[in-house]
C-alpha cells in the first residue's frame, strides 16, 4: 500500500542504475533525508524489477508513491533497453506491476546536470 497523507506522494524509492550497479535509495517524504542506500550488483538480477523487489523487500517500508531512476542510458520512449547492460524494460509496465503513482526515468548526465 503507497505510504500517502492526505491524499500527498510521500515516500520515494531514489535509483541510479548503471551497467555494473544499480544504487537504491529511501526518501520517507518530501525534505525527508535519503536513507537506507543499498548497491546491488546488476549481474545478480535477471530484470531490473528483480532489482527493486529485493530492495524493497529488505525495506520492510511497503510501496513508495514516487520512484526516480537515472539511468546510464538515452529515455527516448515507454521501452528502455539498456546499452550497457542486458536489462530491458517497459516504464509503463513497471509502474503497473508495482503500483507506484509515479515512475520518472532520465538519463544520469541529465540527472547529474540537474543537480547542479
Amino acid at each position: 500500500m503507497p505510504n500517502t497523507t492526505s491524499g500527498f506522494l510521500r515516500a520515494r524509492l531514489l535509483a541510479d542504475v548503471g551497467g555494473t550497479n544499480a544504487r537504491f535509495a529511501w526518501q520517507s517524504g518530501p525534505g525527508e533525508p535519503i536513507t537506507d542506500v543499498r548497491v546491488l550488483p546488476c549481474a545478480e538480477h535477471a530484470t531490473l524489477q528483480d532489482a527493486i523487489r529485493v530492495y524493497l523487500n529488505g525495506l520492510g517500508h511497503g510501496t513508495p508513491d514516487a520512484v526516480a531512476i537515472a539511468i546510464a542510458n538515452p529515455i527516448t520512449g515507454d521501452q528502455i533497453r539498456m546499452t550497457n547492460h542486458h536489462w530491458s524494460f517497459s516504464q509503463s509496465a513497471v509502474k503497473a506491476e508495482f503500483g507506484f503513482n509515479t515512475l520518472r526515468l532520465l538519463n544520469d548526465f541529465t540527472a547529474l546536470a540537474l543537480a547542479l
